[in-house]
């Protein structure tokens, strides 16, 4: 919320302002002074997207940003900093192929203080306009740049003999990270069935045993665009029919499956946030089949097996390895 408060103090800049980014806790008045003064939100974040539910449906968009400010026009280009740092610079190098300044807030403890040093490669001048809320406020007078291929920016990784592509911005970019390793290690594939993987990311989970049983019908869910787009690309270099589709969680997806698996967040910035999993607890019964499984890979420390005791009868620790842990969950009460 700091970056929006910290952006209410230059309210001259958000009339006809294109604002890139992600944050889904603003302040009381922050919609209504976008809505007034005609400013539109570009969120590859689909928790943004639905948060700005009082603006107009022309004034929001969820997709990766690419050609929007050239197709928009905007008075005044505003990013909002990403936790990424290297997502922030290739943002930085995207707006500044299409037009020569731009605002950028962040907040001191995710990079903030140092955006101006992050940028200068790719600016003229660069000058901090202010400070508040924990937050900085930075002015970047651009240098022009080629266009950007986000595909230029991937990385790839390889699990069994299959390399997987991972655009910026997406969880564990470039490799696979060792809770999700843990859990295809003992996962098995079934023959047959509706899989949903729930924060798929590269798609590395449902796509792995799409591979093994090419009869399984497939779901891969995210929040993030990005992820989303690296994993339509994997399925489509792989050959492999798959549901790609933005949900917040379990949110926008509709029926019942045989096996949902994740590998859940459960981290919101520093602080660690919990929620993600136990909305999954609650909510799978109505979207698993009566003898479904819910597979999730887990931080040894996590106490979800207890938690979700209260949504399920039979709640199993299959494997502890590495400092994971793998529960299987069925009988869903």
């Amino acid at each position: 919320m700091n970056v929006y408060e910290a952006l209410l103090r230059h309210s001259e800049r958000l009339e006809n302002a294109l604002i890139i980014g992600n944050g889904a806790q603003f302040p009381q008045d922050w919609q209504a002074q976008l809505k007034s003064g005609n400013s539109q939100i570009l969120t590859w974040d689909w928790q943004t997207f639905q948060a700005y539910h009082n603006l107009d449906n022309e004034q929001r968009q969820f997709a990766m940003p690419q050609l929007q400010i050239q197709q928009l026009n905007p008075a005044q280009v505003i990013l909002l900093w990403p936790k990424s740092k290297p997502l922030g610079i290739s943002l930085v190098q995207l707006i500044a192929s299409q037009t020569k300044n731009c605002l950028v807030v962040g907040a001191n403890d995710a990079g903030g203080k140092s955006i101006g040093k992050a940028c200068a490669h790719l600016c003229s001048n660069y000058e901090k306009i202010d400070s508040a809320r924990r937050c900085s406020v930075w002015q970047l007078e651009l240098e022009s740049q080629p266009a950007l291929n986000w595909l230029s920016m991937a990385q790839s990784f390889n699990h069994e003999q299959q390399a997987y592509l991972t655009l910026p911005g997406v969880f564990s970019h470039g490799k696979l990270d060792l809770g999700t390793r843990v859990l295809l290690e003992h996962l098995p594939a079934p023959a047959h069935g509706k899989v949903l993987d729930l924060g798929c990311g590269s798609g590395v989970i449902g796509l792995s045993l799409k591979q093994k049983q090419t009869a399984l019908e497939l779901t891969l869910a995210d929040v993030d665009a990005f992820a989303l787009r690296s994993s339509e690309l994997n399925a489509m270099r792989m050959g492999l029919e798959a549901k790609v589709l933005a949900s917040d969680g379990l949110q926008q997806v509709e029926g019942r499956f045989d096996y949902i698996i994740s590998n859940p967040p459960f981290h919101q910035g520093k602080d660690t946030d919990y929620r993600f999993a136990e909305q999954l607890f609650k909510q799978a019964k109505q979207h698993l089949v009566r003898d479904g499984q819910l597979w999730i890979v887990a931080n040894r420390h996590l106490a979800y097996e207890e938690w979700a005791q209260s949504h399920f009868a039979q709640v199993e620790i299959l494997a502890q390895q590495q400092g994971f842990k793998i529960i299987c969950l069925s009988q869903a009460k």
